[in-house]
């Protein structure tokens, strides 16, 4: 039998075996299966088709099987969507496989070498975010086989994405129930279903499994995350929650100057101190000031200015200051640097942890995971007592994957992420997930705290600077479709360091919306550059957006390939929308890119109309009358680890102006800088940024000016014009513009 769904997405069942369809291919995934519990095919008067109507619309459902998990499929009349159910009808034991990626309850296991000839549309490629830390994307071929997985991680990735350039994307991934499902990779098949680290599940136990159809990936990540977010209500805290989100930091982990490092002549506190004063006399604002893992006791302790450069999975003994790192404290260190919120870095816990035997935990040989909110409770009026700001867990992947207890039934991992969330939101304190998994990433919908997320390895760390800016744009399409804002990790601007690596880091990370992490020695950074992510105030000057991967760059493999990474972000004005594009080389190899940003494939950032394409290095103005058509390929060649930027601002006036924005700062139409308006024949502009001197740049095919306001300088050969605005006191002022 065969349902039809909206725009054309398919599902046929015959015999207990389910195929998707989609455009005019039948079979996309290949032949889906139920395996484990009470599989048996359902009775023939199931199989006839049924409508319903739920929170995501109107259906029709096939029960496929029966018993003691009911497994059914819903094709939807209002998306294209199609939704695989499994529901327990009793209390279910003994579940577990023994491996996380073979699953304990299977709906559906897909074959896809079990295709129906031509199922499957030509070109078909796959990409999958492991369930690993940061969520690395990888990518295989139409027989959804060979990604590339971390060793150290179960197999499994989802969202799961397949792309086909003429026949559009299929997306699956689950709807709730995150850190219950599996979605096991290599081996030749699929397998979907409930995870086979499960040992038991309650009678009533269900869990939706998507399958999205759209043009493109981005698209079908966006659908999936608004559903996800309109499913849990969830308000998110804003781009301004903390002092991470609003103003440069100083960091001092992974990558950072003085992870396990001091300067010489200093002790610990005395080289972080001596940092964060060289920027202040520089005249960088510094917001928070992060203590990574050092400052407190692991099982194994870890020297400091040792050569080693190793990351250890040890285990928190106390999360208390090391006497012999910290000897006067955190309170004392935040005095000396004169009480700035403090970020705080976690970790997963060990077994024999004093506290472990305090409070409620699971154990899992040299691991422990609290089972109640209890010792967060404590470790968060901690925060409080040291004027830490936001709570940062790293490991959560370890926490999750080390402790069989987190897994063996439905709803612990919730918990215990929930448990955090309360405790911390009781406080006034924010938090940051670092080393998360996809599901934690999905799990955020029913948090209110969670300020920023690492989406990509270690600064410095195992994988080349470019191939994390391509790890960073890729998977930050996914956490960008849940509304969340990522965080790059440290930069170093030290040239003796950085080399010429110091601007892509520092423009990539303001790009982000989230923390911008410094990490520099004492006196080293590029107080210039810094200064090019900020107000003068430290105000950050952020897009509306975090910057990420193109859906033909989420597919190009551009880590590894000679493939121009092309990612973008956007400012929302009342006046319109400007675009920010990222051209970069991310491969390890020496040979150049060569590549075009195509506007069209820009999605949310694609022009509307006529704009002027700001060349941000080259500091050169390109009006474009239809950058949709004739105009809609911007040609780029890259060196190794070289980029390009593009501001892609809308002609406005009647066609006769544009405003590009404070082209001295990395988003120069950012709305901590200004606002842009229509008013009239002409624009207002709104500038911020107390006691500065704000240059504004634009483009005009005739001289513009102001109404009663400072004169502009217009270059008539190359339509780029600037006008001065100086900034009173208050902190804005406004220019009125006439073409």
């Amino acid at each position: 039998m065969r349902v039809q769904g909206s725009q054309g997405i398919t599902t046929e069942v015959t015999d207990g075996v389910v195929r998707i369809g989609w455009r005019g291919h039948g079979d996309w995934l290949g032949a889906g299966r139920a395996t484990g519990p009470s599989s048996d095919p359902a009775p023939e008067s199931e199989l006839s088709p049924g409508d319903g109507r739920d929170d995501l619309g109107a259906f029709t459902a096939v029960t496929v099987a029966t018993g003691d998990v009911v497994r059914s499929v819903r094709t939807y009349s209002d998306r294209p969507l199609t939704v695989f159910r499994a529901s327990a009808t009793t209390a279910l034991s003994d579940l577990g496989t023994g491996a996380f990626d073979q699953p304990s309850m299977g709906w559906p296991i897909f074959t896809p070498s079990d295709r129906v000839q031509d199922g499957a549309p030509e070109g078909l490629r796959a990409l999958a975010f492991q369930h690993c830390e940061f969520g690395l994307p990888s990518l295989a071929g139409a027989d959804l086989d060979g990604f590339f997985l971390l060793p150290h991680r179960p197999p499994v990735g989802w969202p799961l994405v397949l792309d086909s350039t003429s026949a559009g994307t299929l997306l699956i991934a689950p709807l709730d129930n995150f850190h219950e499902h599996t979605i096991g990779l290599n081996g030749g098949t699929v397998r979907c279903g409930w995870h086979g680290d499960l040992a038991t599940a309650p009678a009533g136990f269900t869990t939706h499994l998507a399958v999205i159809a759209g043009d493109d990936p981005r698209s079908c990540l966006d659908e999936w995350g608004s559903i996800l977010l309109e499913r849990a209500g969830t308000v998110r805290p804003g781009r301004w929650a903390d002092s991470l989100a609003t103003r440069p930091s100083y960091w001092t982990d992974n990558g950072a100057a003085y992870w396990y490092k001091t300067e010489p002549g200093h002790d610990v506190a005395g080289s972080i101190v001596a940092a964060v004063d060289a920027l202040r006399d520089r005249e960088v604002p510094v917001g928070a000031v992060q203590l990574d893992s050092w400052f407190y006791p692991h099982v194994d302790l870890r020297p400091f200015d040792t050569e080693e450069w190793v990351v250890p999975p040890s285990a928190l003994v106390t999360w208390e200051e090391r006497s012999d790192v910290l000897p006067d404290g955190i309170s004392d260190l935040r005095s000396r640097l004169g009480d700035p919120p403090m970020v705080a870095h976690i970790r997963h816990l060990s077994s024999d942890a004093p506290i472990a035997s305090e409070v409620p935990v699971h154990v899992d040989g040299p691991y422990a995971a609290p089972a109640t909110p209890e010792a967060y409770e404590r470790w968060l009026d901690q925060c409080l007592t040291w004027g830490v700001e936001t709570f940062e867990h790293d490991w959560l992947v370890e926490v999750f994957f080390g402790v069989r207890g987190l897994r063996e039934e439905p709803g612990r991992a919730r918990a215990w992420q929930e448990g955090i969330d309360r405790a911390a939101r009781d406080r006034g304190i924010t938090l940051q997930w670092c080393m998360g998994t996809p599901a934690d990433f999905a799990q955020t919908v029913t948090l209110s705290q969670v300020t920023s997320v690492r989406t990509c390895g270690d600064h410095g760390y195992i994988a080349t600077a470019g191939q994390l800016w391509a790890w960073f744009c890729v998977t930050n399409a996914l956490a960008r479709s849940l509304g969340l804002m990522p965080f790059k990790d440290v930069f170093r601007s030290d040239p003796d360091v950085a080399g010429d690596n110091g601007e892509p880091e520092a423009l990539i990370s303001v790009l982000s919306t989230g923390p911008v992490g410094m990490g520099d020695r004492a006196g080293r950074d590029d107080a210039d550059l810094v200064r090019r992510t900020c107000r003068a105030d430290g105000v950050l000057i952020k897009p509306h957006v975090p910057v990420a991967a193109t859906g033909r760059s989420m597919l190009s493999n551009a880590a590894f390939v000679a493939e121009l990474m092309v990612a973008e972000c956007h400012s929302d004005q009342p006046a319109g929308r400007w675009g920010y594009v990222l051209g970069l080389h991310t491969n390890p190899a020496d040979a150049q890119v060569e590549g075009d940003v195509v506007f069209a494939e820009l999605g949310e950032s694609a022009p509307t109309g006529e704009v002027v394409v700001w060349d941000w290095r080259a500091r050169t103005a390109t009006p474009l009358a239809d950058p949709l058509g004739a105009d809609g390929r911007w040609a780029v060649t890259l060196a190794k680890e070289d980029w390009a930027y593009l501001v892609v601002a809308p002609v406005l006036a009647g066609g006769r102006l544009a405003v590009i924005g404070d082209v001295d700062k990395f988003v120069p139409a950012g709305d901590a800088r200004i606002e842009v308006a229509e008013h009239g024949d002409g624009v207002r502009l709104v500038v911020k940024g107390a006691g500065e001197t704000v240059t504004v740049t634009g483009w005009a095919s005739a001289s513009p000016s102001t109404v009663d306001g400072p004169p502009i300088d217009h270059d008539p050969e190359t339509g780029v014009w600037t006008v001065d605005v100086d900034v009173p006191g208050r902190g804005w002022t406004t220019v009125e513009l006439r073409p």
